[in-house]
């Protein structure tokens, strides 16, 4: 028997929808107070008053629903805002963006709304099941309550036992639940000390909750920290090991540099590493200058990355200064390499570690260049 119901309002809604237009186009359809339907009433329009009294079910679609009569039967609406102030003897199901529900219930409520209220003049003759938005629940439901709803709020009697779905649930101090409560939520619900719940209280943590606090979601995330922490030191060896191989005389120039002069390294990175976003920036704003912009944003990345490198192999020269550095460089720069990221994990330290290298490691790379060009117009004018 629902299924049917269910069949003829979809067709009616579908009917009222994909429906031909008229000539004069009825905005606003009334049923008066003294009006008496024999049988199913179907109503569709931008307003919907139904104020008389309906010997069957009510069917309605429309942008504003008022129902202040009496329908002795099931009520199926859909609206955008839907209110029931009257009397309807059997069931109500709805869906409305925002429903107000005054009036009396025979038997079951069922609405799907983004906002609901049922006033203290309302009343529930059975169970009610509620997917909103937000609830606010002030009527009395004489058996059993579901929600599955943002927020909720209960300030009246409940018969039977509340089961919700919620992310918020509060209970006023005029709340009687004869049964009990169980609800999901990540938040402990706000209950007043004064509310009676006969049949007890359970909480249950939301199944996400539970998810992302359960020892296999806390190990997978353990594991890919660990996961990426690998992967970041193989990295970093592997680029590490190219530039020994094919870039040994500017690693050597580079320590020299950072071994005499450090300050002015640290100074130069510091600057470079402010400077070079806003140099970036002023070629964005010319349209010659994104190419170039593009670029020096491709060069600073690799300038980046690779000025750790030079900065854990100057560490690695004074880690290992009473050994043989050089004939050893590969492995006195893994080793060093650990450090930086047994570093690297310690809070607050390890930031402090990420970015010092930063800066020596870009401060003595440019330093280490200026120096180089410079000996090589020095010997170019002796030369000549």
């Amino acid at each position: 028997m629902a299924l049917c119901r269910c069949v003829i309002v979809l067709l009616f809604m579908t009917i009222a929808l994909f429906a031909e237009e008229q000539e004069e186009q009825i905005d606003i359809v009334v049923l008066p107070s003294t009006a008496i339907v024999d049988g199913d009433y179907f109503a569709h329009g931008q307003t919907v008053e139904i104020s008389g009294t309906v010997n069957g079910d009510l069917y309605v679609l429309g942008g504003q629903v008022f129902i202040d009569g009496v329908v002795h039967g099931d009520v199926l609406v859909a609206g955008g805002s839907v209110e029931i102030s009257g009397i309807v003897s059997s069931d109500v199901r709805l869906l409305a963006g925002q429903a107000l529900i005054t009036g009396h219930i025979g038997r079951n409520l069922t609405g799907v709304t983004a906002t609901i209220e049922l006033s203290p003049s309302a009343s529930v003759g059975k169970n009610a099941v509620v997917v909103s938005g937000n609830a606010d629940i002030e009527s009395r439901i004489h058996r059993n309550l579901r929600l599955y709803s943002s927020s909720v709020r209960i300030s009246d009697s409940i018969g039977g036992k509340v089961m919700a779905y919620v992310g918020q649930l509060r209970l006023t101090s005029k709340v009687v639940i004869d049964g009990s409560l169980e609800y999901w939520s990540n938040k402990n619900a706000l209950i007043d000390p004064n509310a009676i719940i006969k049949g007890g209280v359970t909480h249950h943590p939301s199944f996400f909750y539970d998810l992302f606090h359960s020892k296999l979601f806390k190990g997978l995330k353990i594991g890919s920290k660990l996961a990426a922490l690998l992967m970041n030191f193989f990295y970093s060896f592997i680029i590490g090991l190219i530039m020994l191989r094919y870039f040994p005389q500017r690693i050597d120039r580079t320590i020299e540099t950072l071994n005499s002069k450090p300050m002015q390294s640290l100074v130069a990175g510091i600057v470079l590493v402010f400077l070079l976003p806003i140099v970036m920036l002023m070629l964005l704003i010319t349209i010659l200058g994104v190419p170039f912009a593009l670029t020096l944003l491709s060069l600073t990345v690799v300038g980046f990355y690779t000025a750790k490198i030079l900065s854990i192999l100057w560490l690695s020269t004074h880690l290992f200064r009473r050994f043989e550095f050089k004939n050893h460089k590969k492995l006195y720069f893994a080793f060093g390499l650990i450090v930086y990221f047994i570093l690297g994990l310690i809070p607050y330290l390890g930031t402090l570690v990420t970015i010092g290298a930063l800066f020596f490691g870009i401060g003595g790379g440019i330093l280490g260049k200026i120096e180089r060009e410079n000996k090589k117009q020095r010997f170019f004018f002796h030369k000549r």
